[in-house]
């Protein structure tokens, strides 16, 4: 699961600028599954029987949060503003990669302590981009809608747990490859599409166009929570090392989510829970509502430190998920009543 991710979290993939996960995913599931991708950037990762009467969707969103190059000045410092929710208060002083006609290296200018005043915290719309080249350089290498991704270096922390950034939603896109990998010898009784989906940090919109075109019977979506730590309500998280979040909300199928309730008894995982009394936050709102309405469950990995360079999870709660979800389709989900 660690490799994985190491090959899942790269320098690649902002809301918008998705393409290049085409390859990572072709890599890991190309050799027993089929893949492609649809016009909006979706990757499709095909197994099982495609006349099979049930047909099953999970889904990952692998897009990430970043920054996009708005405004070049004539010193040739870069103006940026943020794509998805980015913490602004981890940007200042951030070493960042412009990814221009080739990848530049700068940082995000901070004013020093000593002029700083309470009134010129970082803003959304006054983020500013050092690459410390001359002007005429930075205007040939950089252009308006190049995004910028702010770089973080893979850390392995103790009790399995990793701290990365792009861990939303990637480490949901390595559950579902490691799911593959449990089924890909396995006679699945139903059609499952894998889908890797676009632009979730900005409006959801990559599954819903997914969920649409598939038509599936019904879908799982794997994303991140919550986890506990300092400050986070308890109702509102997970614990690390709990296994997966299983999300109850009125948009959900209540048929799905029992069912996943009841693989985790069986599979010993204890998980936690997040209810919702609207919608979830994530791409099972989109898909639950596709066409004439798809049943949809949604559960989530405990994440700390969301949207930031240090996300950090549990590899061992990965694989729990990844278990829990083949079991699901092994056994073809839920019949319609």
């Amino acid at each position: 699961m660690k490799e994985l991710l190491k090959k899942l979290c790269i320098d690649r993939g902002v809301s918008g600028n998705e393409s290049e996960m085409l390859e990572v995913i072709r890599e890991l599931t190309g050799t027993f599954a089929e893949v492609s991708a649809d016009a909006m950037g979706n990757i499709l990762v095909t197994m099982g029987d495609r006349n099979a009467d049930r047909h099953i969707m999970l889904d990952a969103h692998m897009d990430r949060i970043g920054l996009v190059v708005t405004y070049i000045n004539e010193a040739g410092f870069l103006k940026a503003e943020p794509v998805g929710g980015i913490d602004l208060r981890t940007l200042p002083s951030s070493a960042v990669k412009v990814r221009g006609k080739k990848t530049v290296l700068g940082v995000v200018c901070t004013m020093p302590p000593h002029l700083s005043q309470n009134d010129t915290e970082l803003s959304k719309d006054n983020i500013w981009i050092d690459t410390g080249l001359p002007a005429e350089q930075v205007k040939e290498l950089v252009s308006l809608g190049d995004t910028i991704i702010v770089c973080s270096v893979f850390r392995e922390l103790l009790h399995h747990q990793v701290a990365v950034s792009a861990l939303d939603n990637r480490a949901g896109c390595a559950v579902l490859v490691r799911c593959a990998e449990l089924l890909k010898e396995k006679t699945l009784p139903c059609r499952l599409s894998l889908v890797f989906s676009v632009q979730e940090e900005t409006g959801e919109l990559g599954a819903g166009i997914s969920a649409y075109t598939l038509n599936p019977d019904e879908a799982i979506v794997v994303d991140v929570g919550f986890a506990k730590q300092d400050g986070v309500p308890d109702e509102k998280s997970g614990k690390i090392g709990c296994g997966v979040i299983v999300s109850i909300s009125p948009v959900l199928s209540t048929k799905v989510t029992d069912k996943i309730k009841a693989i985790a008894k069986r599979l010993e995982i204890p998980c936690d829970y997040e209810v919702c009394g609207g919608s979830t936050g994530t791409n099972a709102d989109k898909i639950s509502a596709a066409r004439d309405g798809i049943m949809t469950g949604c559960i989530s990995i405990p994440e700390k430190n969301m949207h930031t360079q240090v996300e950090v999870v549990s590899v061992e709660d990965m694989e729990k998920a990844a278990e829990l979800l083949a079991v699901y389709v092994q056994e073809g989900g839920v019949r319609h009543a």
